[in-house]
């Protein structure tokens, strides 16, 4: 992957020492003498780890190893183990591209995480999505256990398959076992919110009271879950950062996408992608998804079984009962624009490879009305991030609300001399994380974003707003409620507050879908 995806997933934690460190463990001689946490759950009793005031599990599967005959196929159900499983590490990422050719992760990767404070007991939950283009990322980078050690809520992070492995549209090409192959990614989720559902009240969790929570890519699978009738009932609250429901992809599209894979691959049928080694199968799929280039090939498929209409119809049929927080950064496409991306610089190819030929025409269009009123490459800019994000945030929010859905819109406003409103900035200050924890001093070597926020008050206060959304369904009394009567947008900047929405920007050519071929 570009550093354009990998620069946002800078959320690497380091193991339980450096983690147990940040939050003000007793020194390792001192920790041998704390009884390691076992939990019972539905499959057997998993042992982790007491960190502070943390007990932590990691690495706990949540479905079979989605291997052999199980590739491309819905994930199944856990087995049962006799003996305590010891959840110590965490589990292995989705494989996906590393570097020019590298490929790290493994097949086997279908892992969860549980951060729980020792003391909870029916608390609120998380549960965080990963983004990373639907093509990278895993579990490990997340600062989820903020919210575990700041405010009580038990924690989960989970893994999903990437890529090919994960999205693949294959049902017409080998049969009705494989209908669904093109949102195994996004069943994974609903695999694991299952689990969740099931399991967390042992550890101290109320599967009434379940937030699912991603940003970039993991924002756009949680869009998918929203309109997934498999998932329904297994979550109340739902937080959208960067993405919505643009992600879901018409099989004409997805279909397309495989033979590209097929292509690259040099088959002529699909059968083979059943037994071919899955290292193949993604450095294939990087030859035409990887960097800016790839950022929305792959994605949920709308396949009649898993998701069963068009999202925004869908909605509106059936009004889902959960509350929503979700919202954009300022400038985010200047992430993808930078020197060596197709984006660079404004051109009619670098949109076709980001948008579709189907698509593209419409971002160009825009960007042509929007030369006169300022400098190119803050129009181009602007344009990108408007059809990238802002449009489909929008859209989303306006038929929640017009639905009664309880919703809550934000945009991140925020710059000063270390940080700028683009793409994933806004994960500094939402998870709050201490100075010296884990995640900060990763990013120091791995990230071009900040790790800890550069403005300590204003991330205290949106990490309070996260938190009390988690805990009591709306994020205060300051940020009002996005309405039909009443379509306001907390900006949060120096100086936060809540304001009109004076028209946003709309194409009303421009498809739901925002990748089409």
């Amino acid at each position: 992957m570009t550093c354009y995806f990998s620069c946002h997933l800078y959320r690497k934690v380091l193991g339980a020492l450096l983690l147990g460190m940040s939050l003000g463990v007793a020194p390792v001689a001192a920790q041998a003498q704390q009884v390691a946490p076992v939990v019972k759950t539905k499959q057997g009793r998993v042992q982790g780890v007491q960190e502070g005031s943390l007990r932590v599990f990691r690495g706990i599967p949540y479905a079979q190893p989605p291997v052999g005959p199980l590739r491309f196929r819905p994930p199944q159900p856990p087995k049962r183990h006799r003996n305590p499983l010891a959840a110590l590490q965490f589990g292995s990422k989705a494989m996906q591209t590393t570097g020019a050719t590298g490929v790290q992760g493994s097949e086997d990767c279908l892992y969860l995480n549980v951060w729980a404070p020792a003391t909870a007991k029916r608390r609120p939950v998380v549960v965080w999505v990963h983004g990373g283009a639907f093509t990278g990322g895993s579990s490990q980078d997340n600062d989820a256990w903020t919210f575990a050690a700041q405010d009580t809520i038990v924690a989960v992070s989970i893994n999903y398959r990437l890529g090919s492995l994960g999205f693949l549209h294959l049902g017409p090409r080998l049969g009705p076992s494989y209908a669904q192959a093109g949102n195994s990614g996004l069943l994974d989720a609903v695999a694991a919110l299952r689990w969740v559902h099931q399991n967390i009240a042992a550890f101290g969790g109320d599967p009434n009271q379940v937030t699912v929570m991603g940003e970039s890519a993991g924002a756009k699978l949680v869009g998918g879950l929203l309109v997934t009738p498999a998932a329904q009932g297994l979550f109340q609250q739902v937080i959208l950062e960067s993405g919505a429901v643009q992600a879901i992809r018409d099989t004409a599209t997805a279909g397309a996408v495989t033979r590209d894979l097929l292509q690259a691959l040099h088959l002529p049928t699909a059968g083979a992608l059943l037994t071919l080694p899955a290292d193949s199968l993604v450095r294939a799929q990087a030859r035409f998804a990887n960097g800016t280039g790839g950022l929305q090939v792959f994605g949920p498929v709308l396949d009649g079984k898993t998701i069963v209409a068009p999202p925004l119809d869908y909605l509106r049929q059936t009004r889902p009962p959960v509350r929503v927080l979700l919202g954009t950064n300022l400038e985010e496409a200047r992430l993808f624009s930078g020197p060596g991306s197709v984006l660079h610089e404004p051109n009619e190819e670098g949109l076709r490879l980001v948008f579709g030929s189907k698509n593209s025409s419409y971002v160009w269009q825009a960007y042509q009305a929007r030369r006169g009123s300022q400098p190119d490459l803050d129009a181009w800019n602007a344009v990108l991030t408007d059809y990238l994000y802002r449009l489909a945030t929008y859209r989303l929010a306006d038929q929640l609300a017009a639905q009664g859905t309880p919703t809550w819109l934000y945009r991140f406003d925020y710059a000063d001399a270390r940080t700028q409103p683009i793409h994933a900035q806004e994960l500094a200050f939402v998870w709050n994380a201490p100075a010296g924890s884990s995640a900060a001093a990763a990013a120091a070597a791995t990230a071009t974003a900040p790790s800890k926020a550069s403005n300590p008050a204003l991330a205290a206060a949106m990490h309070a707003h996260w938190a009390r959304f988690m805990k009591t369904g709306q994020p205060g009394p300051s940020w009002p409620r996005y309405t039909p009567e009443r379509r306001e947008v907390m900006l949060f900047k120096a100086d936060s507050q809540a304001e009109p929405v004076l028209a946003p920007y709309e194409d009303p050519a421009f498809p739901v879908q925002g990748y089409q071929r």
